[in-house]
């Protein structure tokens, strides 16, 4: 019996050293544990108050750039070229006097005077004087025993054709006259680079 005990006491003791060494091997683990937590702790309190931490740096959005219109073909005016001559449009104009029911104009030296003037005053200009130069040149040639009693002028631009310069003629109330005027009996005109002048008289 007492062999038993002994046993008995001998695993008892030996089971409260196991404890005893598994707490005390558990404790010391848990100190070193807390020690490394701790330096580790320290050392990261010592990066942070050195260095702030930086939020990186947004990434820059690229905005979607807006597609080019697509730009409009640009229509170009075709121009025909413009090659009538003085003769040209006479012939134009007397054809459609008569079409329109009015005599034909017949030539009159001092009105093929002042129509060449001032075609050369307007080709200089590079445009239609709206009849600024016509009083200047009439005057300096009325009292030429054969100038009309009633003088007028015509004037046109930019028509590649005696036809349409005709028809720009007709559809200005003020230059219808021109086409549709049975008073005018004489006339003279010139044509070059586009401009045309038309002197009548009665």
């Amino acid at each position: 019996m007492f062999s038993y005990i002994k046993k008995f006491l001998l695993v008892i003791a030996f089971l409260s050293w196991s404890v005893a060494f598994f707490i005390g091997g558990y404790l010391t683990g848990a100190t070193d544990a807390f020690k490394i937590s701790d330096e580790n702790q320290q050392k990261l309190l010592s990066l942070l108050s050195q260095k702030p931490l930086q939020s990186p740096s947004p990434l820059p959005i690229k905005q979607p750039s807006p597609s080019p219109e697509p730009e409009a073909p640009v229509k170009q005016k075709i121009q025909l070229p413009i090659s009538y001559s003085g003769p040209d449009l006479w012939d134009a104009v007397n054809e459609a006097r008569l079409a329109n029911g009015v005599n034909s104009l017949n030539q009159k030296d001092i009105l093929c005077t002042i129509s060449a003037i001032r075609l050369s005053q307007v080709r200089e200009l590079g445009k239609l004087d709206g009849h600024d130069g016509f009083q200047g040149v009439y005057d300096k040639y009325k009292d030429n025993t054969d100038m009309p009693g009633n003088v007028s002028e015509f004037l046109i631009s930019g028509y590649p054709t005696p036809e349409q310069a005709v028809e720009g003629w007709i559809d200005t109330l003020g230059h219808k006259k021109l086409i549709t005027g049975g008073e005018y009996k004489w006339g003279c005109i010139y044509a070059a680079d586009g401009f045309g002048v038309a002197i009548t008289g009665f």
